[in-house]
């Protein structure tokens, strides 16, 4: 059962409570990421996240990890493009512990000058990380040149000049005006009593002074495109790309369904015709990345740069055929209880659980059971399957960015047959 309770400063704590299970997992989400960093602090909210590990008024670096993994549990946190989550993961007779460390890190993180300098180090070297994944390059190229003009197109991690600036004022003022109790839900989910929880909570967190700062965010414009990267490796990257719902459209669904015609798995369009068929890739798969102003629908593939006219073809045709109605009802029975069982065996996790409660409220303020998602998948018919492929999978709508060992795209995909 799930229970929601909003504390007078505006803090919403969400809870679920799973008495099977002897784990705890807890998560302390803010509703901001990178999307809401203007240009001269981009990669701030990663950085804060790294930074809260750190060290508080009573607990070093080591403390804050040691307290939890000496009991068998981790803590650990995560960045998004529209939001931040720390949480930790715990047996249930280690409650009280993990939600003292997580309120502590939030609250008392003391940002030492000399640990900020080290943890900029840190960073960079995470950055040059990623750009030594052609993958990782690819994805985010495809948002550079996506929403070239939005916030959401912009890295998460941020830019060597940035990081590099940040300082425990920068620190401290971001969050003074974006990690505020209005922007902060718990959630929880394990083995617990709600009523202790909130509690535990309350104690700790009502010090946070109510604050409401609105964020204006702009509408999204596409930016069709078909560039390439050269970088040195064996292989050739690519990313496809197209209109995808925003996280509350009607559509989602739908597209759910598509992705997993397209990419679920071993059985897939995509792997079958494009990997077992013809040989043509080891990597081929779908991807939709939902926000709230609107998402990407997309076919990431890792191939051989020999292969990369047969290879775009035949990912192309794929989606030609979904635009044309060339795909049974069966395929789209097939994708829908592939949908339906991949949702019921996530939620076998109850790291799952306690993402899907705090993910819930922050997009849709509302508590969603599985029993409303599956029914709302079993609406989807041929029809509006047709509907969101005549848009998403019209080659004018189609972009590509391809990364590895080429100069230049020597095709054009609107004209690839």
């Amino acid at each position: 059962m799930e229970n929601k309770t909003v504390l007078s400063n505006g803090v919403r704590i969400i809870t679920e409570e799973i008495p099977h299970v002897h784990s705890v997992v807890l998560g302390l989400w803010v509703e901001t990421g990178s999307k809401n960093e203007q240009p001269e602090v981009w990669g701030i909210s990663h950085f804060i996240e790294h930074m809260l590990f750190k060290g508080t008024e009573k607990r070093n670096a080591m403390q804050i990890a040691q307290e939890l993994e000496d009991t068998g549990g981790s803590i650990n946190a995560f960045t998004d493009k529209e939001s931040t989550c720390f949480y930790v993961r715990c047996l249930d007779s280690h409650l009280d512990k993990a939600i003292d460390v997580l309120s502590d890190i939030y609250l008392n993180s003391v940002f030492d000058a000399e640990e900020l300098e080290k943890e900029k180090q840190v960073v960079l070297e995470e950055l040059k990380m990623y750009e030594d994944d052609p993958g990782d390059v690819a994805y985010e190229l495809m948002f550079e040149r996506l929403w070239e003009n939005h916030p959401l197109g912009h890295k998460i991690i941020g830019k060597r000049e940035t990081i590099s600036a940040f300082s425990r004022d920068k620190i401290k003022d971001y969050m003074s005006q974006n990690y505020t109790p209005d922007k902060l839900v718990v959630s929880v989910a394990g083995n617990i009593k709600t009523d202790y929880v909130v509690q535990e909570f309350e104690k700790r967190l009502s010090v946070l002074k109510s604050s409401k700062r609105d964020y204006l965010e702009p509408e999204i414009d596409f930016k069709n495109h078909q560039i390439s990267k050269y970088k040195d490796v064996e292989q050739l990257h690519l990313c496809f790309s197209s209109y995808g719902p925003a996280i509350n459209d009607k559509d989602r669904f739908a597209y759910a369904i598509v992705d997993s015609m397209l990419g679920g798995g071993m059985s897939s369009k995509l792997f079958q015709e494009v990997r077992e068929k013809r040989g043509l890739a080891y990597s081929v798969s779908s991807f939709e990345l939902l926000y709230k102003k609107g998402g990407v629908f997309g076919v990431y593939a890792g191939i051989s740069p020999e292969n990369f006219k047969d290879a775009s073809k035949y990912i192309l045709f794929e989606l030609d055929k979904l635009k044309d109605g060339a795909f049974s009802e069966s395929d789209v029975s097939r994708a829908k209880e592939h949908l339906k069982g991949s949702l019921l065996l996530s939620y076998e996790s109850v790291k799952n659980r306690m993402s899907k409660l705090a993910r819930n409220e922050i997009y849709f303020n509302r508590s969603i059971s599985t029993q409303e998602i599956i029914s709302e998948i079993e609406k989807v018919d041929y029809n509006q399957i047709m509907k969101i492929s005549k848009k998403s999978f019209d080659r004018n709508n189609i972009s590509l960015v391809a990364v590895g060992p080429i100069n230049e795209i020597p095709f054009d995909i609107k004209t690839l047959f």
